[in-house]
Parts: structure tokens; sequence; C-alpha cells
């Protein structure tokens, strides 16, 4: 025993000296960035395979110092964060902050904050869940017989140390992404799974074990790969004849296993296949967007004329659908090509100009005479739906973003005075008696609302100072988990609408709670205009077809210069308005046909959450705690 562990130390410190500081931290700074390139906009999501193997040459490459272990995977998110969301600086640039400021007191600390998270689990990789990296045997002067005997002991034994190690990592990376996704952090994006997107098979698993916990497969792969090549490696030079990496044929074994399964879910949930089904209802939809960016929404503040851009945008596509599939009849043998104009039209969360107002009390809608001729005047939602109609379509049932001011009567009951606001979603079936709204619950942390501020007297001073209104008077979360029924125009069918408001798209333990037996859809509207003509809109889009992946709910989404596009209950893109060269910013709408399953049920996931976080969380427990042991008897 204590020789062997000599060996190991003398080993390891020969392996390890000298290091360079800067080159490490150029390795590990270099893998994130690489990391950050198997994300949209790049989407070279291959990489996803081989970024993770610079990082662990750094922290595997003989003994490293746990102080320097964190830096070095701090490093590594830097350069992959600061990459993947370099967007949020648009922040800046859309309330006219000099970008060096915004970057110094708020992108640079924000990502510096994330990137915590992978230096702890450097800190774990390179501790705890370090695999054992012994030398080879002595064996040179030994015979042949022996020397091979040796070696193939050797081989096993750390085979077997890989394998722990790759659970170990694999599982401290699950659950380094869902701490990143919830508490103030809250930003689930561009999780390492997420890269495995392209060609929906590995993605249909999570389904049953959510989408962080899709990040353990390429983190296992690639602990797997790095050390199968150390080891065939060091073979070699040791005996001059090659190995056979069971560890890494078992992986291809599996992978390919999971990649045959997920192909075949993937197709089993396609719009294809679904629609052939009996108990499949079609459900045409449609999505509208004005491509705006926010300083334009502020200098217009509250015209009336946006809403009109918005009805006449809608009937505009309305009419461009219809004759689109005039002309494909006429071009077409098909036989009774049927005209399936949109029965659900939704716009985006910035379209209505005005509020609406709500008693804080009784939380009823408060009758409103500028929103009732605005809304449902001659000239409003009649006359659009009107015009629809002439084309051959139904009365139209509208989702789109509307603020609710919530209204407290004054004491001399004379009037109502602002107590609070709600980000909400309405739906309007009919008439002004027919709207339903349901708000926003997941509010953004430093944009809608200041974490610690009512408890904080110094921190609600000054929030009242810069926004000009009391705590508790901004924007307030939402609750409930109620599914809005919603009818199918022209037909007897009602559908339930899990609503997403904003990004809440991007957080799937809040939408899987409004999860419930038979026909639903998921409704999303967003803007992304704070953050103008960059990838912002394409990232949540990628991440908001995971909910549908999760949930097996087909999406309609409509997003102010984001991706307005439909989503297949299998996460694939059925229609988005894009441009040529693939990005969304552009005015106009997406159309589809949804695939609405009337038997649909619960998925594993929309019952019991992230369970496999917490199974990968006793892993990383068991094993740390296991390999913490083993290092305790060896000093011993």
């Amino acid at each position: 025993m204590h020789n062997t562990q000599k060996t190991e130390m003398s080993g390891g410190q020969a392996a390890a000296a000298p290091r360079s500081w800067a080159l490490d931290a150029l390795v590990s700074l270099g893998s994130g960035v690489v990391m950050a390139l198997a994300f949209p906009p790049y989407d070279w999501g291959h990489l996803v395979w081989v970024a993770l193997l610079p990082l662990l040459s750094v922290l595997w490459r003989g003994r490293i110092s746990r102080k320097r272990a964190f830096a070095m995977g701090w490093l590594y998110g830097m350069g992959w964060y600061c990459v993947s969301f370099w967007w949020i600086h648009e922040v800046g640039n859309t309330f006219g902050i000099h970008p060096a400021l915004f970057m110094a007191v708020a992108f640079v600390p924000l990502m510096a904050l994330y990137s915590c998270l992978p230096g702890v689990w450097a800190l774990l990789a390179a501790t705890c869940l370090r695999p054992r990296l012994e030398p080879g045997p002595e064996a040179s002067d030994l015979p042949a017989e022996r020397r091979k005997q040796l070696w193939r002991a050797w081989e096993w034994a750390d085979m077997f140390s890989t394998l722990r190690s790759a659970v170990g990592c694999g599982a401290a990376w699950v659950c380094i992404e869902w701490l990143r996704a919830h508490g103030t952090l809250g930003f689930s994006w561009n999780s390492m799974g997420m890269a495995l997107y392209d060609g929906l098979s590995f993605v249909q698993w999570a389904e049953f074990v959510g989408t962080a916990a899709l990040s353990f497969i390429p983190v296992f792969t690639s602990v797997v790969l790095w050390g199968a090549f150390r080891r065939t490696v060091m073979v070699f030079k040791g005996t001059g004849i090659g190995c056979r990496p069971w560890d890494f044929y078992g992986t291809v074994v599996l992978l390919f296993g999971l990649f045959a399964g997920g192909l075949a879910l993937s197709k089993a949930y396609s719009p294809l296949t679904l629609l052939r089904k009996e108990g499949v209802l079609p459900l045409p939809v449609m999505a509208v967007q004005l491509n705006k960016d926010q300083q334009e929404h502020i200098l217009e503040g509250r015209q009336v004329s946006q809403y009109r851009e918005y009805l006449n945008a809608t009937v505009a596509a309305y009419n461009s659908i219809a004759r689109e599939t005039m002309q494909r009849a006429m071009k077409s043998d098909e036989v009774g090509l049927v005209m399936q104009l949109p029965v659900w039209v939704v716009w985006p969360e910035s379209a209505l100009p005005f509020p609406f107002y709500r008693a804080e009390s009784t939380h009823e809608l408060l009758p409103d005479v500028w929103n009732g001729r605005s809304l449902f005047g001659e000239q409003g939602l009649p006359l659009a739906r009107e015009r629809v109609r002439e084309l051959g379509g139904e009365n139209f049932v509208l989702f789109t973003g509307v603020d609710e001011l919530l209204l407290q009567p004054l004491p001399d009951g004379d009037g109502h005075f602002p107590v609070g606001m709600l980000n909400s979603m309405a739906c309007i079936t009919g008439g002004q008696d027919s709207v339903q709204t349901v708000s926003k619950q997941h509010l953004m942390p430093f944009g809608e609302y200041l974490p610690l501020v009512e408890d904080i007297a110094w921190l609600g001073q000054l929030y009242s100072e810069i926004t000009g209104t009391q705590v508790g008077e901004g924007i307030r979360p939402g609750s409930g988990t109620e599914p809005l029924v919603v009818p199918v125009p022209g037909s007897s069918e009602h559908v339930g609408v899990i609503p997403a408001v904003c990004y809440e798209d991007t957080v799937g333990d809040l939408l899987r709670r409004f999860v419930r037996p038979g026909a639903q859809v998921i409704v999303n509207g967003s803007n992304d205009a704070w953050f103008r003509n960059s990838s912002c809109g394409v990232q949540q889009a990628r991440v908001a077809a995971f909910r549908c992946i999760e949930l097996r709910r087909p999406m309609i989404r409509a997003a102010n210069m984001g991706v307005n596009c439909a989503i297949a209950p299998n996460g694939a893109v059925m229609h988005a308005l894009l441009k040529a060269d693939g990005t969304p910013h552009l005015p106009g709408y997406s159309y589809a046909v949804l695939p609405v399953d009337t038997h649909g049920g619960y998925t594993l996931y929309a019952l019991l959450g992230d369970w496999a976080v917490g199974v990968c969380a006793l892993l990383v427990l068991l094993l740390g705690l296991s390999g913490w042991w083993s290092r305790r008897r060896c000093k011993a």
C-alpha cells in the first residue's frame, strides 16, 4: 500500500512539473469558448462531444491544487457564458447605457457569478471525483508474459476508475445545470444537453429525465473518451501493443441505443405520424409579429396605432395564407384540398399598447371605455374577424400579451388608484365578457423585480427613487396552475392551454404543473425586442423546444423580434418566420397545423419533474464520499 502510494505520488509529481498557470488558464478559457460554439447562433452541436476534453487535461494532468482547479473551471465558464450570452449587452444599448459601463457593472459580474458553478464542478472533478490516474507498472525488466499480466490488471483498474469518475462528473454537471436554472440565478438557457438538439434523437429522453439531466450524456462520454485515450497510449508505450478500451466500446453501444430509441420516439411524436392517428385534432394556428425593437415601443408609448398595426398584419396574414392555399391547389393534383385558416392567433408580449384594469380585491376586470372601444369597437377585433370570415375563416381566438393594472378604490369611492401590475397573457374568444387572463409567475430578477427589495430598507428606498414607485407597486408574480380552457372555432372541441408568458417557455418546472390529461397546447408570447438584432430570440426558441419534448405538447409562440414559430411534440420546428440566412428579425407571421392529441397523458417528467437531478445529487454524494475515504486510507 505505502509503496504503491509513493509510486503514484512520484509519477503524479513528475507529470505535474513544471506547470504553467498561464497555459492552463488559456486552455481552460478556450475549452469554454469551444463549448459556446455548440449553441445558436453558431450551432456546431458536434463540438459538445469534445469541448470538455481540454479542461479535463488541465485538471487531470498531474496534481492540481483546489484553488487552481476552481479557477480553471471558472475560466471555462467565463469562456462559455460570455460568448454564448453576449447578447445580454444589448439591454444596455436599449436603455442608452454606455457599453463599457454596462459591461463593468452588469454583464461581467453576472457571467462571473454563473461561472462559479463550473468552478465548483472542476473542484469536484479534480478531487473526490478524480480518476486514480496511477502510472503504469514498472515491468520493463520482467518476462513478457508477466509484464502482460501486470499491464492487464492495471488496465482493468484504470477502466473502473474512469467509469466511476465518468458517472460522478456527469452527475455533478447535471446538478450545477439545475442550480443555474433555479434560485436567483434562474437561467436555464444553453445547458450542455441542449447542444444534442441536432437530429432530435438524444434529446427525446428529456420526456423521462428532464432537460438538465441530458447533460450527463456528453460529460460521461467526454470522461470515458479522455480516459480511454490516455490508457491506450500508456499501454502502447509500456508493452508495444494496443489495448481494448472496453469502457469506450460500451459507451459507443450505449450511445447507439440512446440514439436508436430517441429516433423511434422522435418519429412517434412527429407531426406526420400524429396527424394520421385517431383522436388527434388538427389545430390551425398563427403567430404575428411587427419586429419593433424596444426603443420603438418606448417612443410610440401608448399609441393605439400599434394595435391597429397588429390587426392589419393579422388580416394580411390571413389573406396570404388563403392565397397560398389556392395557388397550391391550382398546381396540385391533390383532390379535396381543404383551406385550413388559423382558428387561433397569437400576438407577442408587447402587442397591446394599453393596459387592462383589474380590481385587486376581487380580481375582476373593471369596465373600461377606452379598452372597450379599442378592442371591441367597430374598427377593432369585430372588423378583423369579419374580414377573416369573408375569406372563409372562423371567429378566431386571440392570444395577446397585456399589462394588467391592479386597482383599489379611493377612500371616498370616487375612482381608483394603482397598487401594482401583472404581466399577463389575455385570451379573447368573443366580446368583452369573454376575456381570460393568466399572469407571469417566473419574474426576471433585476428586470421585473429586485431580489430582497422588500426585506432590506435601504434597497427598497433606492428602488423607489429609481422607479418612482413604492415597493409592491411594481410587477407582481401571478399564481395558479390551472390551464386555460379555450374553444376551437368551427368545432365543438375545447383545448387546454399551458400558458407561457415571456421567457416562461424556458422554465420546465413551471409549465409541467399545468399539464392535464387530454388535448393541450403550449402558447407563448414573448418580447425579445429588449435584445434587438441579437441571437437571444434564436436561443430562446431552441430552449422552448425542450418544453414540447418534456411534456409532449405542441407549441405556438409569438416573439416580437424573436423567432415566431410552431413546434411539434418531438421538438421539431414545424414553421418559423426566418430570413434566408436563418435570422428571425423581420415582420410577418408563422403558420402551422398543430397535431393535438385529445388523449394526451402525463410524461414522466410532467409527473415527477427533475427526479433525475435528485438521483445525480445522491450519486455525487456517494462517489464523493468514497473518493474521500479512499484518499484518507491511502494517506494512513
